[in-house]
This record gives structure tokens, sequence and C-alpha cells, in this order.
């Protein structure tokens, strides 16, 4: 974990397990408070632990919290995150039927937190090429378009008009939100397209019939 900066840190917080940077941490106060102990005896017990530097480094990052005090003064104390790693090598200690529940609490947590940041992650890679696609698609259509109408004049491309009508994702709206909106343009570009061929097949028919009967 990141140890460099400090980071204050709010009380209010009831969740077991939040996320951070990515990654599915909880905190010594948090623990503290849900195991019924003293947040300068947990805080003890992460400094006492007899766990390699390169562990401690990855898995407990030391932060300070505000606490307020009498009239309106506020303290700086420390405090550390952790991951569940470091959380499950600090429970180790905990012992009793009540600290196996409270273990048992934070291991479901701890799975809900990482399922969810594995699913956003997901998300945002298929979001990532989504976009690049559709802007691949956008800029080929546009110079299908230019091309075209180069060579078969301005009528080329039915309805949709160079350089405004363009295939674009719109990251304020929600990938869902996105996809039907692009599949509805590229269903009305399809229909225009259909039409386009079926008046040049008609066309065609009627100037070969004319000119059969020359």
């Amino acid at each position: 974990m990141e140890t460099k900066s400090l980071e204050l840190w709010s009380t209010d917080r009831i969740d077991l397990v939040e996320a951070k940077n990515g990654q599915a941490v909880t905190s010594s106060l948090v623990v503290a408070e849900y195991f019924r102990r003293a947040h300068k005896d947990v805080l003890k017990a992460i400094r006492g632990l007899e766990c390699s530097a390169n562990f401690t480094e990855r898995n407990f990052a030391p932060c300070v919290y505000i606490n307020e005090l009498c009239n309106n003064v506020k303290k700086e104390l420390p405090m550390y995150y952790m991951t569940r790693d470091g959380f499950t090598f600090l429970a180790m200690g905990f012992t009793g039927k009540v600290a196996a529940q409270f273990k048992e609490a934070y291991i479901a947590a701890f799975n809900e937190m990482e399922e969810k940041l594995r699913s956003e992650r997901c998300t945002k890679c298929a979001e990532r090429i989504v976009r690049k696609q559709v802007k691949e698609f956008s800029l080929s259509l546009q110079e299908n378009l230019k091309n075209g109408r180069k060579k078969h004049g301005s009528t080329y491309g039915g309805l949709i008009p160079y350089g405004k009508e363009e295939v674009v994702y719109n990251p304020k709206e929600s990938m869902e939100s996105n996809l039907k909106r692009i599949f509805g343009q590229v269903r009305e570009m399809c229909k225009d397209g259909f039409l386009m061929s079926a008046l040049a097949v008609e066309t065609n028919k009627v100037l070969q019939e004319f000119i059969n009967k020359e």
C-alpha cells in the first residue's frame, strides 16, 4: 500500500471495508470499533506484528485522522489503513467466539467490495474498447462519405450530412445508454442505405427499359 502521504479520516464512517485507490481496505479505527477494542491497543498490535518490512509496506499504510477535543480543538492522531492480507495477519491475534464471528463478517465485507471493484474494472475495460471502436467507426463513416460524394455527387449517403452526423461515445452517459443511442443511429443509417440502394436499382431498371425501347 502507498505509505508516503498522510490522509485525514472522518470518524463517522461505519463501513467495514471501503475502496481506496482501486483496492479493498479497512482501517485501524474501524477494526477497533468493530472488535470493541481501544484504538491504541489496535495500533500497538499492528506495530508489534512480526511480519517482514516488505509485507508491512504492502499491507499497512500509516495515516492520520482528526479527533475533535473540547472547545472545538482538533488534533491529528495516528491510524492505519490495511489490506485484506494485513487485516488477516492482525486478526490472527483476536481469539474467542465473538471475535470469530466478527472475522467472518469482515471476510464477507472484503469479498463483497473486491467483487464490486472487479466488476467496475471490467466495465471500464469494456467501455475503453467500445469507445475506441465507436471512434474508428465514426472516422471510417466520415471518410467513406467524403470519398463517395467526390465520386458520386452530393446525394451519396442519403440523409447523412457529411461532417455533421457522427457516431460518438458520450462519457457523461452510461455505457448502456450510449450503446442504445449508437445502435439507433446505425439502424437509421442502414435504413437510409437500403432505401438508396432500392432507389438506385429502380432507377437503373427504368433506365434499362427506356434504352431497350429505343
